[in-house]
């Protein structure tokens, strides 16, 4: 057994590869040779055997003494070292050789063993990294522009480099050992900042911060930091790099750069702001030109009747009675007063509109009888021109659910303006057509047209295309701004359209229709039935008339006492509240404004007398619908100024008929 172990030894030292195996004489004369020893060096056996193994080393190391200190080496117990050796190509490379005493049975030292591998390999693979750590630790070493550095697991400072120097102002002998929070400001280490970013960089593996760091004399500044954990290959914490990069200009070129945009933005928006002020500048200017304009407008308009209200009032004394010039000028007062009233109503509506407390009064109507009704009224001043009319109303008009009086009110406006800019002789036309949901009304003329340039302005509120002092018609420039609200009241729109001066125009109204019907026409009274009846419903009635306005109630009496009333006015509503005590009326008319006591508490009054429970009591006012107390519901009927006495009769008619 023991020889067969020693063959099969023998067997795999001869063989193995990669290990050059030989035995040397006492005087290092090589005495065999395997074939890992042919691999490596590259003799074979037959050239190898009897050749001193001196030949091996190079020439320095031979005149340096080198193999006689390996055998001496060997002689006192073993001789083991790494070397350049050579090849028999005379190349070299770097062995591992260990050389060990050889002895017989007796324990006679007769030679040695050497071993010898070839680790050409792994020194260059070290070589190359001890090159690369190098590289590294002078490329730490040197960078200026970022402080890099390590520290332990605890968060203190190990490593420190030239970049850290300049950037933090401590020597590595004066920071080493140190805890990095030293960086921190005291608002950051009492918030448990530096802890925190040792926790997440182990956490996430890495983290990056931006924020004020300290130097050694106190100063900051701003910090770009890369915090990365360092684990070994058992994944065990062995520390932290840390990066540290100081982008204070950077930070100051950015809130310059922010400072520049806000001063920039700034400056755009005191720009905008000055565009604004200049177009409120210029919209108050022309707001203010037209309110100028409407004035001149509004006095030249009020003040032209009133010449011949006042005129004719001064003349009319001094004429007789049976001259037919005193005829003509009591309807010469009665047109310029209509006119007068017509103004104010024009300029009430425009109040009502912008305060949002104009309301229509929705019922179902005839669309044609609305149509003839305006068309009437503006006969008698397209006659005294010699304007035609004509009409072409579609057969199934029917009805529609609208406020007749506003609608009466927009074609009474169209008809009107087509006239007042029509020439002598010319032509109006008036067209009505509906289709399957929307009613169509079209005022055509042939007269003055528009100019382009004021036709988008057409329906705004005092805009006329004269000026007040060169126009040649009236008007306060409210009755296209009136029609369009109540057009659009309805739910409609208009629409004005003109190929330029002299050309004639045309104004397209389009309401929405909600239901329609063909009903026969209800036959219209004469307006002289109509004044008889109203006059002979007040035969019997004793009615009392409150107003502090001598004139006016001396007209409202008179037109009472005309339609057959019996009729008892004061000028106080203390005066009436006596008189009352006594007597109890059919009706009591009572103003609004009064001295004293107003209207409101007068009724309040009147209402708390039993004998007066069932007496209608009538307001009566010359304020606008928008400047009146909730309170006027509780009166039975309410009066606008100007009173006209046909319409006075028939309201207070109304009342005292049979229900």
């Amino acid at each position: 057994m023991a020889g067969q172990s020693s063959e099969v030894l023998a067997h795999l030292i001869e063989t193995l590869p990669g290990y050059a195996i030989c035995l040397l004489s006492m005087d290092g004369v090589i005495q065999s040779w395997n074939a890992g020893a042919e691999e490596v060096t590259g003799y074979t056996a037959d050239e190898a055997i009897g050749m001193p193994f001196a030949r091996l080393y190079s020439e320095d190391d031979i005149r340096a003494g080198r193999p006689t200190e390996d055998l001496q080496g060997a002689r006192t117990g073993r001789s083991e070292n790494e070397r350049w050796l050579l090849r028999k190509d005379g190349s070299r490379f770097w062995a591992s050789t260990l050389i060990t005493p050889f002895n017989d049975p007796t324990g006679r030292t007769v030679g040695f063993a050497q071993v010898t591998r070839d680790l050409t390999q792994r020194r260059a693979a070290e070589e190359e990294l001890r090159r690369s750590e190098e590289m590294f630790r002078l490329l730490v070493a040197s960078v200026q522009d970022y402080a890099i550095f390590m520290l332990d697991p605890g968060g203190h400072i190990a490593s420190w480099n030239i970049g850290a120097e300049r950037i933090k102002q401590y020597r590595f002998d004066e920071i080493v050992g140190k805890h990095f929070s030293t960086f921190y400001p005291p608002e950051d280490v009492a918030a448990g900042k530096p802890e925190r970013e040792l926790r997440e960089a182990i956490r996430d593996g890495r983290i990056e911060d931006e924020g004020w760091r300290v130097r050694k004399d106190g100063s900051r500044f701003w910090a770009n930091v890369v915090i990365t954990a360092v684990f070994d290959e058992l994944g065990e914490l062995r520390g932290f790099a840390k990066v540290t990069r100081d982008v204070t200009a950077r930070k100051q070129a950015e809130e310059t750069q922010r400072a520049l945009l806000e001063q920039s933005e700034a400056r755009l928006r005191a720009e905008e702001e000055k565009r604004r002020a200049e177009a409120s500048y210029r919209s108050a200017q022309e707001a203010n030109r037209a309110k100028d304009e409407f004035l001149m407008t509004l006095s030249h308009e009020l003040r032209t009747p009133m010449t011949a209200i006042l005129g004719w009032a001064r003349l009319l004394p001094t004429l007789p009675p049976d001259e037919p010039t005193a005829k003509e000028a009591i309807a010469a007062i009665a047109r310029s007063a209509q006119l007068q009233a017509k103004l104010i109503d024009d300029v009430l509506d425009v109040s009502r509109i912008v305060s949002g407390k104009l309301r229509l009064t929705i019922e179902t109507v005839e669309v044609a009888n609305v149509l003839d009704g305006a068309l009437e009224a503006v006969r008698p001043s397209a006659a005294a021109k010699q304007i035609s009319i004509r009409t072409d109303f579609n057969e199934e008009l029917g009805t529609a659910t609208l406020d007749p009086t506003r609608l009466q009110q927009v074609v009474w406006n169209l008809l009107t303006n087509a006239v007042k800019f029509t020439p002598r002789g010319g032509r109006v036309e008036l067209s009505a057509e509906r289709g399957p949901s929307d009613l169509k009304i079209i005022v055509k003329d042939n007269g003055e047209g528009i100019d382009p340039d004021f036709l988008p302005h057409i329906f705004e509120p005092f805009r006329q295309a004269e000026t007040p002092v060169t126009r040649v018609h009236g008007g306060l420039g409210l009755g296209l701004s009136i029609v369009r609200y109540l057009v659009e009241a309805h739910g409609g729109n208009i629409s004005a359209e003109s190929e330029g001066r002299g050309k004639g125009s045309k104004f397209v109204v389009s309401l929405p229709v909600r239901a329609i019907r063909a009903v026969p026409a209800p036959v219209a009274k004469t307006e002289e039935e109509t004044h008889f009846e109203q006059l002979a419903n007040l035969h019997g009635q004793h009615i009392v008339v409150v107003d502090d306005d001598g004139a006016g109630r001396e007209l409202i009496a008179a037109s009472l006492r005309q339609a057959g009333a019996k009729v008892t006015a004061f000028g106080s509503a203390n005066d009436a509240l006596k008189f009352v005590e006594q007597n109890t009326p059919n009706i009591i008319i009572t103003d609004i404004a009064m001295p004293e006591m107003d209207g409101y508490a007068l009724q309040r009054h009147l209402r708390q007398k039993p004998q007066l429970a069932a007496v209608p009591i009538v307001a009566l006012t010359a304020f606008p619908p928008s400047a009146m107390s909730v309170n006027e519901r509780e009166f039975d009927m309410y009066l606008r100024k100007p009173i006209d006495p046909f319409e006075l009769t028939e309201r207070i008619s109304e009342l005292v008929k049979p229900a």
